[in-house]
């Protein structure tokens, strides 16, 4: 009797069915390979282009929100890995409400050098506002406001501060007194350093006016971290002291995020962020790579400026009265951007 080889066993044979059990498991192992190395190739080029060296790498492929225009003003050209991000704080306390923006910060980020400079404008900054003319910088935004709703304040005050500085503005973040309430609550308040006393008067809330925030180091829970930025009429320099305390808020809620012990704090700030920024054009991969380019921050990763000028009462075409203003002297604002704005 022919016996037959193995190659011609019947199907129901053992031999062949151990075959076609190892060849089920080499191919579902293969396909688990491939995937493998699909998802990996798709992950490994997603963190390659949120690297921020090649997010931010070309300046003709970032947003702009606006561009100097004013005449006589020559606009600043942009390098590969750097790009300006506004950050705005506004007074509204609702949603509709026309709001005037109290804290105008320009971050120009050279991700090459791992350095962040930041321009404060004082709100009291008086600049030419067409068809207005002379006129508080903090007003830019309000009559935006009123002409078309938020997005158009943000654009009215992106654009007073690309004529005052001659630098284009590729990102925005506008947040308002509750948005940073949030925030801070949410990581279980901060730790700041104050550099001198601040009495609250005309307070958000009611019941904190009167008390003072002591100087030296202080744990500050959203509400009194919200006060400590809101407040300048008793403060040694007015708004320019007002200045320094957001510098030091926000340099003190980055470097407590940059903790590895407080890293299980990050879901509950980015589920805060959308409450924190009230509008942006940063995107999602856009924070993530901000984030990437945040890793191994130190304070001295940032440089802090602030407009030149001197004080100066005059009438305000605007409410048609006489206001005090900051009046900035353009030949020592241009040599602080063209030596720490532009590359």
């Amino acid at each position: 009797m022919n016996v037959p080889d193995g190659d011609n066993q019947p199907l129901s044979s053992p031999s062949k069915k151990k075959r076609n059990k190892r060849r089920r498991r080499r191919i579902l192992w293969m396909s688990l390979a491939s995937a493998a190395i699909i998802v990996g190739g798709v992950l490994g080029s997603v963190y390659y282009t949120l690297q921020p060296t090649q997010h931010f790498h070309d300046p003709h492929a970032l947003p702009t929100v606006t561009i100097p225009d004013a005449p006589g003003i020559t606009a600043h050209v942009l390098h590969a890995g750097e790009f300006n991000l506004l950050l705005l704080g506004v007074d509204s306390r609702t949603p509709d409400t026309p709001a005037r923006s109290d804290s105008i910060l320009l971050i120009h980020a050279n991700i090459a050098t791992h350095e962040f400079n930041v321009l404060s404008i004082a709100r009291d900054t008086r600049v030419n506002i067409a068809p207005y003319g002379l006129t508080k910088i903090t007003h830019a935004n309000y009559l935006g406001d009123l002409k078309g709703g938020r997005l158009q304040g943000i654009k009215e005050a992106s654009q007073a501060v690309s004529n005052l500085t001659g630098l284009s503005i590729n990102y925005y973040a506008e947040t308002n007194h509750f948005g940073l309430q949030n925030l801070v609550d949410a990581i279980g308040g901060v730790t700041v350093n104050v550099p001198f006393a601040v009495p609250i008067i005309n307070a958000w809330y009611p019941s904190l006016n009167g008390k003072t925030i002591p100087q030296g180091t202080q744990h500050l829970d959203g509400e009194m971290a919200t006060e400590l930025v809101h407040q300048r009429e008793l403060l040694p320099n007015g708004d320019f002291s007002r200045q320094q305390l957001q510098e030091d808020l926000l340099l003190s809620i980055a470097k407590k995020m940059e903790k590895p012990q407080n890293w299980g704090m990050i879901p509950s700030f980015i589920n805060a962020l959308p409450k924190f920024l009230t509008a942006s054009n940063l995107s999602t991969s856009d924070m993530m790579s901000l984030a990437l380019a945040l890793h191994g921050f130190k304070r001295s990763d940032v440089h802090y400026y602030q407009v030149p000028g001197s004080s100066l009462y005059a009438m305000d075409p605007i409410v048609g009265q006489t206001l005090y203003y900051w009046n900035p002297d353009m030949t020592a604002l241009n040599q602080i951007i063209a030596k720490h704005f532009v590359n």
